[in-house]
């Protein structure tokens, strides 16, 4: 009957199966009445339809006339909020999951590349493990201060980017082809220390340099040297940037975050080099600073810069945000 209804009257597929569902709805005598007076649109039939069909038997008449009462004032958008809420008081408990799905949750988590770099990523989880996630993302999500103009969607993505990054900074984390979880970056030894062009991240695709220059400042870094015709002069260890006696040292001093105004913990936070590690910068307590990802982003990206003065780190923006400068602590 579908493939009659597609021929008749020129609809798609799904088309002609909503009208097919459709008719079949007018068998109820209100349905049908409703319709004919012109108060139900395709919409308001497909949320009626799905509801009927996940309700229990023996409610649907009571379910079909409340939806029946509210079509005539809410257009299908907000009939389907009212049916997803009907359904919920129905079954408060939700389905029953039986032993394979506790023993075998499903979850899935599907990543692409963009052009740019960046990653786009799609998925679900357990009921279990998304309590966990939400638990984990709501300190995290915070504004840092009265300040703060990121989005609510924003401010949860920069919290799932510092869960990866503590992660990644477990000890806890198994090995892969006999090496602990790194992020290699390849390219030419000019373009990173002249912050140009892209480094290759492997099994990603491209990223620019800037972002390069970020990563190395506290994390394990697979160095490869490229010759002038790309050929691999030299491949580096992967190896610590900041060892943990120095990184306690800036915990006592700074706390958490250093930036003026922002309380994020230590363990939330880089260590970042003030002078460039590339450029020679040392490691050492007086020119490295604990700041979270967004101002470690912040100070690599933009116009604000920091320096350490009589042992504190102070911040200071350039001449786009005024001149400002403030001290840590």
């Amino acid at each position: 009957m579908v493939a009659d209804l597609m021929a008749w009257w020129k609809v798609t597929h799904s088309e002609a199966r909503d009208l097919l569902q459709h008719a079949e709805l007018f068998r109820r005598e209100a349905i049908h009445e409703a319709a004919r007076e012109g108060l139900l649109s395709k919409q308001h039939l497909t949320v009626i339809d799905r509801t009927l069909a996940e309700a229990p038997e023996p409610d649907r008449d009571e379910v079909e006339a409340t939806l029946l009462e509210k079509a005539a004032e809410f257009d299908g958008s907000k009939l389907q909020q009212i049916a997803h809420r009907i359904l919920q008081l129905l079954d408060q408990d939700g389905k029953a999951p039986d032993d394979r799905e506790l023993a075998e949750p499903k979850r899935e988590l599907h990543l692409a590349s963009r052009k740019d770099g960046s990653v786009e990523f799609r998925g679900k989880i357990d009921a279990e493990s998304g309590a966990k996630l939400a638990a984990l993302i709501s300190p995290l999500a915070k504004p840092t201060s009265a300040d703060d103009t990121r989005t609510t969607p924003e401010r949860q993505g920069d919290a799932f980017v510092d869960i990866i990054e503590m992660a990644s900074a477990s000890g806890d984390l198994p090995e892969e082809g006999g090496e602990r979880p790194h992020l290699a970056l390849t390219m030419s030894l000019k373009d990173f220390l002249e912050q140009r062009g892209t480094a290759d991240v492997e099994g990603m695709g491209p990223m620019n340099a800037a972002s390069a220059r970020r990563i190395g400042c506290d994390s394990y870094v697979m160095r490869v040297v490229l010759g002038a015709k790309s050929q691999p002069l030299d491949i580096g260890r992967a190896t610590r940037t900041i060892p943990n006696h120095i990184r306690k040292a800036l915990i006592i001093r700074d706390g958490g975050c250093a930036f003026p105004g922002c309380h994020r913990r230590p363990r939330q936070c880089h260590a970042h080099h003030v002078a460039h590690w590339v450029d020679g910068g040392p490691t050492s307590v007086d020119n490295l600073v604990l700041v979270c990802s967004a101002h470690h982003r912040l100070v690599h990206h933009s116009h604000w810069t920091v320096t350490i003065n009589e042992g504190r780190p102070e911040f200071s923006a350039g001449p786009d945000r005024g001149q400002r400068r403030q001290r840590a602590g």
